[in-house]
């Protein structure tokens, strides 16, 4: 392992192992509940996550360049993965590991090289972008998770799943 490209590789795996520890027991109703409506499940989040996965996974090991536009054919290779919490954190959990893995044997040169590859096209990005898109991306949604599993658990009158106690929210405005 390349020690420039260290500090990401612990960062991808600690982010992994939460992110997998955070979904082990998700329940079929909780992976379908949404807070609002309009809002996204867990178990779309996860969809996403793992068709987007996929591409920095290719991104990283090939060189293939990371979707930016939609087009009409890359959106009928969306719609083709089914709403499947089992199948798709699978799908994630494959492509995010062989993405450390790859990860594993760059140098921070074969990286910035990736990078330029991967997103051609796009507005600006840092020389080695690629090396932790998708650890910022993944950290967003599990954020994202998190809080609705906390919300899924409070509206059914149970507390909080994560922090349920933590001191730095106000009683008084909680209700």
């Amino acid at each position: 392992m390349d020690d420039a490209l260290r500090v990401v590789i612990e960062m991808m795996e600690s982010i992994g192992h939460g992110f997998r520890k955070d979904l082990e027991d998700v329940t079929p109703e909780e992976a379908v509940w949404r807070p609002l409506p309009q809002a996204n499940s867990i178990s779309l989040i996860v969809r996403h996550l793992s068709i987007e996965a996929e591409w920095h996974r290719a991104s990283l090991e090939s060189g293939e360049p990371m979707p930016y536009g939609t087009t009409g054919d890359l959106q009928r290779r969306i719609d083709l993965v089914p709403v499947d919490l089992e199948r798709n954190l699978k799908a994630f959990e494959a492509a995010y590991s062989s993405f450390v893995a790859a990860l594993r044997k760059m140098t921070l040169s074969d990286l910035q090289q990736r990078t330029e590859a991967a997103y051609q096209g796009w507005p600006s990005r840092s020389a080695h972008f690629l090396g932790f898109h998708q650890a910022r991306h993944v950290s967003m949604h599990w954020g994202q998770i998190r809080t609705i599993r906390n919300l899924y658990q409070k509206s059914r009158g149970q507390p909080a799943r994560f922090f349920p106690d933590n001191p730095t929210f106000s009683k008084e405005e909680a209700g």
